[in-house]
């Protein structure tokens, strides 16, 4: 009972207060701090333009000090008469006397660098505004800052460029005592002379940004809660209170009362249309309660028929898996009698085999006189027994690998030492047949450790097939290479020979299969070969593949993982 309570969700209407407070609290946010940069704007261009209406009324005075300098310094009689009020002195008298009438809050000042008065040496201010006027070629420069006192000031720069008149005291030529007594600087006329500095003060500007802020953040607080508030009472009336007496309604449609009273709204087009659909589902609600038994119990009955049925299903299947099993096994007998039988086989027909090979070489080395009929038939023979021979041999390796007997052995072989050996047991085969045969072993092969036996059944049979395949005149090229990359050796054989059509490739390495029945008729073979090639390799974690053109020879590699040699006594070497 408290888990269900601890998971239900808070009632609607304190969802509602809830997002409201964080929407009125973000929009307060945001409206406050917009207008709050607004009137700080206002306020910058405000003091901006006061700055300036100053700046033109000293600029005034300056100007009429400079138009006048001819009636001051002039007699009656017209005899030069030097007053020392000129225009930079009284600049500066006026900003003085304007600073001290307003308590020194506004300061008016003249500023420039080199003065030639101490006074008038510029702050850091005034030395970033008077850098700005020589590199960047504007003719104000204005930031707020922060005084000695800790309180923030406007402050405002404004340029001052030479007229005639200033260069009987600022012309040339330069170092020349002008008539106050100070050397001349060599300006000319549009030069920049000095500038005019004003610091104004921003607290009664920022106490009304403050007072203004305040006032329209409280009056939009409270057109906020009158909206709020009034939606909320609008909300609780006309959707929570409807909706609770649904949920009422509902609760005892669970406890099985279907005829339990549905409040009317007649208030919200949406809570009448539940209402409607609350009515109609407690009608439908009571027409599947009073058939509900009738449905379960027919369901009871589908179930149990079904679970009947499966059970039936589960004994079928569990005889299906004992005749399975009882087949497996029976298949795995058979297939063992057939692999001793062709193990029987393939053994007592070699003996015999190896016998008829043996007399008929003590018949050749006997030295006696023979016919030529009697040389070919033992020729015949021996070929006849030496085909027979290689074809009980497969059958046998054949069955070996199948049943999986090969046990792949790790011994030093050196690959010159492979090749020359395969390459020698096919050479008189070869000869005879006028076919040539050449092997080449790359010098970066190294020392490996492998099974001898494996990688010289996989030549020999490749090789064999090669020289079978290929004509007098013909030539058979074994080649050995090395992969560094995971250490694999790699064996390279290709005739000239007829080739096999690109459409039976597929199959070639498949068992009892040639690509021809003719060329079976022909060259004689059991198609066992290549098949005890492919498995054989694939027992020692190599692959082997092949490219061939009908009527062009045909190369087949077999890429085989070796383990390398690094270090080996002399001992260990098996050369063959």
């Amino acid at each position: 009972m408290g888990e269900g309570k601890a998971h239900q969700g808070r009632p609607l209407v304190v969802r509602y207060i809830v997002l409201m407070t964080v929407v009125a609290v973000v929009l307060i946010g945001l409206f406050g701090e917009l207008s709050y940069r607004e009137q700080s704007r206002q306020m910058e261009a405000q003091m901006l333009a006061e700055a300036r209406v100053l700046e033109k009324s000293v600029r005034a005075t300056w100007d009429f000090i400079d138009y006048e300098q001819p009636n001051i310094n002039y007699d009656r009689d017209g005899s030069y008469n030097f007053k020392g009020l000129y225009c930079s002195l009284v600049g500066k008298s006026v900003g003085k006397l304007f600073t001290m009438s307003t308590d020194n809050q506004y300061v008016l000042r003249y500023t420039r660098l080199d003065p030639r008065n101490a006074l008038d040496e510029p702050d850091a201010f005034e030395s970033a505004a008077l850098d700005a006027f020589y590199d960047e070629g504007v003719s104000e420069y204005t930031g707020f800052v922060e005084n000695e006192a800790g309180k923030r000031e406007f402050r405002y720069v404004g340029a001052i460029y030479l007229t005639e008149s200033c260069l009987d005291c600022h012309g040339g030529p330069a170092g020349e005592l002008d008539v106050t007594g100070f050397p001349k600087e060599g300006l000319q006329v549009g030069d920049i002379g000095g500038a005019v500095s004003i610091s104004m003060p921003t607290d009664l500007y920022q106490a009304g940004i403050n007072r203004n802020t305040l006032l329209i953040i409280g009056f939009f607080v409270l057109f906020l809660t009158v909206t709020f508030g009034t939606s909320l009472l609008f909300f609780r009336r006309r959707v929570t209170g409807p909706l609770a007496g649904l949920k009422m309604a509902v609760g005892q449609m669970g406890r099985g009362n279907f005829r339990a009273p549905v409040p009317e709204t007649g208030h919200v087009r949406e809570i009448d249309e539940l209402t409607r659909g609350v009515k109609a589902m407690a009608g439908e609600l009571e027409s599947l309660y009073t058939t509900l038994e009738e449905k379960v119990d027919m369901r009871t009955r589908l179930y149990r028929e079904t679970n009947q049925m499966l059970e039936e299903q589960r004994e079928a299947l569990a005889r299906a898996n004992a005749l399975l099993e009882e087949t497996n096994g029976k298949l795995a007998q058979e297939n063992e009698y057939r692999t001793n039988i062709v193990a029987i086989l393939s053994h007592e027909l070699r003996t015999p085999l190896t016998s008829i090979l043996a007399f008929v070489d003590l018949w050749e080395t006997s030295g006696e006189e023979h016919s030529r009929e009697s040389r070919e038939c033992l020729e015949k023979i021996k070929t006849q027994s030496q085909v027979l021979l290689e074809m009980v041999n497969n059958a046998l390796d054949m069955v070996r690998v199948e049943s999986g007997a090969v046990e792949v052995a790790r011994e030093p072989i050196d690959a010159v030492d492979l090749a020359a050996a395969v390459v020698g047991a096919i050479e008189p085969v070869a000869q005879r047949k006028g076919v040539d045969v050449s092997f080449e072993v790359s010098p970066d092969v190294p020392l490996i450790r492998g099974d001898w036996a494996q990688m010289e059944k996989i030549l020999g049979n490749l090789l064999s097939n090669a020289v079978k395949f290929t004509d007098a005149g013909g030539n058979v090229r074994f080649e050995t290479t090395f992969q560094s990359e995971g250490a694999r050796l790699v064996f390279t054989v290709a005739d000239t020979g007829i080739g096999i059509a690109s459409d039976r490739l597929e199959g070639i390495f498949d068992r009892f299969v040639q690509a021809d029945a003719s060329i079976s008729r022909k060259y004689r073979g059991s198609g066992l070969g290549l098949s005890l090639v492919k498995k054989t390799a694939e027992a020692l974690g190599g692959t082997v593949s092949v490219q061939s053109e009908e009527g062009r020879g045909s190369t087949f590699t077999v890429n085989l993982p070796v383990e390398l040699l690094e270090e080996v006594d002399d001992e260990d070497i098996d050369c063959r």
